[in-house]
């Protein structure tokens, strides 16, 4: 039998194949594995950059509004604050006596500032100091603006609501922060030491007093205002200014010690006197003449007095015997002669010694 060689089967396994199959053997979109969520659903990649894009803007607005409101609720502040602080500061300037700064801080300065002066306040503060002082509640629509305050003028409370103009911002002025003192008869007086030369004057809240200018004047009337709130009709002052006694002694003594001089005259006609006789056709002796008084022409004594110029004027009545050694047609003897007669004066009070001057 023939011997056959067989050989033996290799079987020894192949090693596998390793690498990954290709995206067309598998069928698998090669941009990536498919995305699902656990319930299945297809998840698209481009939704968080979306919500992180809307979350973005979202924030972007919310940072805009915030902004928006800090601008416009610190603005208004801002205004609010402005407005009291003006209304504030004229109040102070007022109460310090500090006509100038009040002035500025009006929207209008006043043509007539007589009685808007530091001398003018500081008489009110003396009688009546403004104290007190509180800003309340502040109402604006554009360029005004209102601002409350309140205060304390002497023993009075006085609440007002102060009127402002101004930018609409931060810049305000007081509108009509004074009020008028009407002074009908402003002759020979002054208020809170101030001359006035016109009935209406623009004053700051206070208490105005009227003094005559001299001592030869008084004022018959109420010589007093009260100023409490600029936002309401002013006040007035109505006095009538006539002659004090004193001005009234002063005219007396002038006219009588003038008149007294002429009845010490020795002639017929004194100059500048009020009474005499007429000499034509007669002879009269020198230093012959002799005037008595019969009446007293003081009794009724009644002068009344231009405040402006201090000039008071009158009449009075007098009756008076003049005596004299006359001749007339050779013949001398003594010859009196009586007469009565209203005669006017006017005497310059503003001059020292007074002056008298017979009319």
């Amino acid at each position: 039998m023939e011997n056959s060689e067989h050989t033996a089967p290799d079987l020894t396994p192949e090693p596998a194949d390793t690498s990954a199959p290709s995206a067309s053997e598998t069928g698998v979109d090669e941009t990536g594995p498919d995305e699902t969520h656990v319930d299945g659903a297809r998840k698209d990649p481009d939704t968080p950059r979306l919500i992180a894009l809307l979350g973005s803007g979202l924030l972007v607005v919310i940072l805009i509004a915030v902004v928006v409101w800090f601008a416009i609720s610190t603005s208004a502040l801002a205004r609010e604050n402005a407005i009291k602080d003006v209304a504030g500061a004229y109040l102070t300037a007022i109460a310090d006596a500090d006509a100038d700064d009040a002035l500025g801080k009006l929207a209008e300065r006043p043509a007539n500032t007589a009685l808007l002066t530091r001398d003018v306040l500081e008489a009110s503060r003396r009688t009546t100091p403004l104290t007190d002082i509180e800003i309340t509640a502040v109402d604006q629509d554009g360029a005004e603006a209102t601002a409350g305050a309140t205060y304390r003028l002497g023993d009075e409370r006085v609440s007002t609501r102060l009127r402002l103009v101004g930018d609409g911002r931060t810049a305000w002025k007081i509108a009509g922060g004074t009020a008028t003192l009407t002074v009908p008869d402003v002759r020979g007086l002054s208020v809170n030491g101030a001359t006035l030369t016109e009935t209406a004057n623009p004053a700051f809240p206070g208490t105005y007093t009227a003094a005559p200018r001299s001592s030869y004047l008084r004022l018959d009337g109420e010589t007093t205002a009260f100023i409490g709130d600029p936002a309401r009709e002013g006040a007035q002052i109505a006095v009538t200014p006539t002659l004090s006694d004193a001005g009234h002694d002063a005219v007396l003594t002038a006219v009588k010690t003038r008149f007294d001089e002429c009845l010490a005259a020795t002639v017929s006609r004194p100059a500048d006197c009020p009474f005499g006789v007429s000499t034509e056709g007669v002879e009269i002796a020198p230093d012959s003449v002799r005037w008595r008084l019969t009446n007293d022409p003081w009794a009724g004594f009644a002068p009344t007095v231009d405040p402006s110029s201090l000039v008071a004027s009158g009449t009075f009545h007098l009756e008076i015997t003049g005596t004299a050694t006359v001749t007339i047609n050779g013949l001398t003897g003594e010859v009196s002669q009586p007469f009565a007669q209203d005669r006017a004066f006017e005497v310059d009070l503003a001059q020292s010694p007074a002056v008298v001057v017979w009319r």
